[in-house]
């Protein structure tokens, strides 16, 4: 737990740092929500976070937090992205119990993600837990889950976690800005 937690402050801390880099030399990032509301729709940006979500969670949240930040209603949009990431889980859970079906497929999985699979085995909520609220992969996380099958009754309340970590961030991504 303490070398997660190791890891989880580093990635928080290469988060900021790269937040800083952009903000000093490359783009303001307060500039950044206001390039994408003028040139994407707003659902179209949704559902892009839904797939990336649902696919590996390739594109931290944190950066749709920043889009939505020049938004009215600023904490409603921060808590449809929670309910986007929420649903995201979900697939990536159901994904995983599909990759489980392919043994081609799962044994590839099994192999590149094996420290996951042992921390789930471990661990089990408390590992999705964590990668709910910190800036763990959180898909990848659901997607084994169900490789491993992990019980589906359980997981929809552990997934609401994932909400909360929307509500928690987004007060230190406002300040990052």
């Amino acid at each position: 737990m303490i070398s997660n937690l190791i890891k989880v402050i580093a990635i928080v801390g290469f988060v900021i740092l790269l937040v800083w880099v952009l903000n000093t030399f490359i783009i303001s990032v307060s500039e950044i929500p206001q390039f994408l509301m003028e040139n994407f729709n707003s659902g179209v940006v949704l559902l892009f976070f839904l797939f990336t979500e649902s696919l590996l969670g390739f594109i931290p949240p944190d950066f749709f937090i920043l889009w939505v930040s020049e938004m009215e209603y600023f904490y409603f949009w921060v808590g449809l992205l929670g309910i986007l990431s929420y649903i995201g889980g979900l697939n990536a859970y159901f994904i995983g119990t599909i990759i489980r079906k392919i043994p081609r497929i799962r044994n590839w999985v099994e192999r590149l993600y094996s420290n996951h699979l042992d921390k789930i085995k471990k661990w089990g909520g408390i590992f999705i837990i964590i990668a709910a609220l910190f800036p763990l992969p959180y898909a990848t996380v659901c997607t084994l889950a169900g490789v491993l099958k992990y019980p589906l009754s359980r997981l929809p309340y552990i997934g609401l976690f994932r909400i909360l970590r929307f509500f928690l961030y987004a007060p230190i991504v406002l300040g990052v800005i």
